[in-house]
């Protein structure tokens, strides 16, 4: 199901940098443009590899959500 595959990285794409709204200006930056580096380059690995991917960050997101 690659639309809701689609919709399920967008979503945590988004919710990883509304998470770095809180931090300084350059943490933010530099933290924006990791995210951003991450997810381009992993959006042509093999179905295992993406789900690793996608669970890693979740899981970050959830920790970052309970320090906030």
């Amino acid at each position: 199901m690659p639309g809701r595959h689609v919709s399920r990285v967008r979503a945590l794409y988004k919710r990883v940098l509304q998470l770095h709204r809180v931090l300084p200006p350059d943490l933010k930056s530099l933290g924006d443009q990791y995210v951003k580096d991450e997810f381009r380059r992993h959006k042509t690995v093999g179905s295992d590899e993406a789900q690793r991917f996608l669970q890693e960050w979740e899981g970050m997101s959830r920790n970052l959500d309970a320090c906030i």
